[in-house]
């Protein structure tokens, strides 16, 4: 928490420099009243976020810090252009012109994460296996809705006009559904929207850890409503062609190894693994496990994330094939606790699923 806080306080030195920079108060008074207003401003959003850490209230200094980042973000830009315009051209800048376009370079920072968050893309992807499938089948997965107060029923109808636009066979949400709690859930009346996802052969869900916050039970309950069937620790036969396995997220004490959750499986079918994290991919590896789907990651979310993340996760994002088993993990298709994505993108993956 230390460490956190020291973070904090760095961050309003740098955001108290950019201030200076770009205002440039002649007088003693200003200078000292706008690092004081910085400072201030950002430990009463830091008090806050800590009275509720982690939840709603420390989403909003999370936003807050964000929006800092990014002035740093149009800081450095400015400075690494300003620095080859004068290079190469000789000439000198002129300082209304240089605020201006580090101003606009800000906007166009936030204007592209908020974008990237809010304007989802469809991925394709095909995956052959050398088991038994008389026909491909089409698989639509959807990871980290995170449903809440900044997501919700416009983005819903969204991702189901989207899933719908691919007629996949069978749609499976890797956990995440909500973020932390029904709340804004039930408040905004979801259940509507969120039941109008649909797919011949079902719709099935895992937790993940954000669903796993002491609300488990009643966010089970209205997935479970909206005709989504959640199958934590838990396996389904799709079409009687594929085996869909299901588990609960890391977080839930009562987890049973995948081994053991697989239990004496053996088919000639093809058989997909579905849960919120991509950390069990050792575990996975050697089971007899055709496609492993999740997400949790959210890619990293915003930059420099999307990087360090690949540092301390085994598959961050993307495809990845190890030993006979092949493993997608998704970015997400909702935001989390901030409605920014820089470096990623909102998401939804079509899969199909052949025989080679």
């Amino acid at each position: 928490m230390l460490v956190f806080i020291i973070g904090t306080q760095l961050l309003s030195v740098i955001s108290s420099v950019i201030f200076w920079w770009l205002i440039n108060p002649k007088q003693r008074f200003s200078r000292i009243s706008l690092i004081l207003s910085v400072f201030v401003i950002n430990n009463i959003f830091l008090i806050y976020g800590l009275s509720e850490f982690w939840r709603e209230r420390f989403h909003v200094y999370l936003v807050v810090s964000i929006l800092q980042g990014f002035m740093l973000y149009a800081g450095l830009i400015t400075a690494v252009i300003a620095i080859i315009y004068t290079r190469f051209f000789k000439r000198k800048l002129n300082n209304v012109a240089i605020r201006g376009f580090a101003f606009a370079v800000y906007i166009g920072i936030i204007s592209l994460a908020v974008f990237n968050a809010y304007a989802p893309v469809v991925h394709h992807l095909t995956v052959t296996t050398n088991k038994n499938l008389a026909k491909p089948m089409k698989i639509a997965l959807v990871s980290d809705t995170h449903l809440g107060r900044w997501f919700g029923n416009r983005q819903i109808d969204k991702m189901v006009a989207l899933i719908d636009e691919q007629s996949p066979d069978v749609v499976l949400i890797a956990g995440d559904v909500m973020n932390d709690s029904t709340d804004a859930y039930d408040k905004t009346n979801m259940h509507e929207h969120l039941s109008a996802l649909k797919a011949p052969l079902g719709v099935y869900a895992t937790l993940g850890n954000h669903d796993y916050s002491g609300n488990e039970v009643a966010i089970a309950k209205a997935i479970d409503r909206a005709g989504i069937q959640v199958i934590d620790n838990k396996s389904v036969w799709l079409d009687d062609a594929v085996l869909l396995v299901g588990r609960s997220d890391a977080t839930d004490p009562k987890r049973p190894a995948a081994a053991d959750l697989m239990g004496d499986i053996q088919t000639d079918k093809p058989v997909l693994f579905l849960e919120h994290s991509p950390d069990a991919l050792e575990e996975i590896k050697g089971l007899p496990v055709d496609l492993h789907l999740s997400g949790h990651t959210h890619g990293g979310q915003i930059f420099p994330l999307t990087v360090l993340l690949k540092w301390f996760t085994p598959l961050v994002y993307g495809f990845k094939e190890v030993n006979d088993s092949q493993f997608l993990v998704t970015s997400g298709y909702g935001i989390g606790a901030v409605p920014f994505r820089l470096g990623t993108r909102s998401e939804i993956w079509l899969i199909t699923l052949q025989s080679t």
